[in-house]
């Protein structure tokens, strides 16, 4: 752990924070846009590493291959959907928008909720969510979907998307070499250009493997996703649904290269051009305050819904 890790330092109260309206972190992750997608397109990029994948079976509340699931009686679903996606795109808003105090500590609170999440693969090689490497990985795709997002589906500010300039895109990645510090991981190690985020993940193409009974951990995870426990949890099973079915939007976002790790053939790739024109016109939508704040509030709840709409009121003021 390097002298800027959030375990080890205490950052003193300030007013600012690590960003702000000025930046280009701001103006990609405050738009709608990338609060609505930026979840399944992470997904989509982390779930190919193999230590990602051994985090899931053995941690995570909706698998049933997790261990605490195995020493219940009930196959019961143990979380949802939902949650999971709330809490992946509201839970480091704290580190975005808010001050360097409560930044440093919301980081500090992700990475010992991490801590205990570690294991054995298949073949003796060990895997530790809060190893630098995986700190680093987590950082690097976190920041990435939300630039693809942003360039895939935003269409706050003008008619179409668009990919930003290249500047600004290096812009982007330099900025958010500090989500990768206040996570612990050295700041010389993380990539600060496109350039360097396309060479750092040549870097670990050997680790885009699939461990061995993932996939089936995965079939029955959508599965307990899909089977309602009772009526009652039936209007929360349809949302679970709706949502799975928006990893479309995640694929459709995808670079080519992050599809063929996920498992999506060439043969997909006209659909999923069709599936990303046809989403554009309910993403302009979110042009229109009133759709917009309805939308974000059901989706990330009203407090979350109201960082962001600041965060991106004060961007627009900013550039005016």
């Amino acid at each position: 752990m390097n002298a800027d890790a959030p375990a080890a330092n205490v950052v003193p109260v300030e007013s600012t924070g690590f960003f702000g309206p000025d930046s280009v972190a701001w103006r990609v992750l405050s738009a709608p846009a990338a609060a609505l997608t930026i979840a399944q397109i992470t997904n989509l990029l982390e779930v190919p590493h193999q230590d990602f994948q051994a985090v899931l079976m053995g941690h995570d509340p909706l698998f049933p291959t997790n261990r605490r699931r195995q020493r219940g009686a009930s196959a019961r679903k143990d979380g949802r959907f939902h949650d999971r996606l709330r809490r992946t795109v509201s839970v480091p808003f704290p580190i975005l928008f808010g001050d360097k105090r409560t930044a440093t500590e919301c980081a500090r609170r992700l990475f010992d909720f991490h801590r205990p999440m570690e294991g054995s693969l298949p073949g003796g090689s060990s895997y530790a969510a809060t190893d630098p490497d995986a700190m680093l990985f987590a950082a690097v795709t976190i920041t990435h979907a939300g630039l693809i997002a942003y360039e895939k589906y935003s269409c706050t500010d003008r008619l179409l998307p668009r990919r930003l300039p290249p500047a600004d895109r290096d812009r982007y990645f330099r900025e958010m070499t500090q989500l990768g510090v206040l996570m612990g991981v050295p700041r010389e190690r993380i990539p600060d250009s496109s350039a360097a985020v396309a060479l750092y993940y040549r870097s670990i193409a050997d680790k885009m493997r699939t461990v061995p009974g993932f996939p089936a951990a995965q079939r029955r995870t959508a599965l307990l996703l899909l089977r309602p426990d009772s009526w009652s949890d039936v209007g929360n099973t349809l949302a679970d649904i709706a949502l799975m079915a928006s990893l479309m939007l995640g694929y459709a976002a995808l670079p080519i290269p992050s599809r063929r790790l996920n498992g999506v053939p060439a043969v997909a790739d006209p659909v999923l051009a069709l599936v990303h024109a046809s989403a554009l016109p309910g993403f302009a939508l979110l042009r229109i305050g009133v759709a917009r704040r309805a939308i974000l509030s059901r989706y990330l709840g009203d407090d979350s819904a109201r960082i962001l709409e600041d965060a991106a009121t004060q961007v627009v003021s900013h550039v005016r």
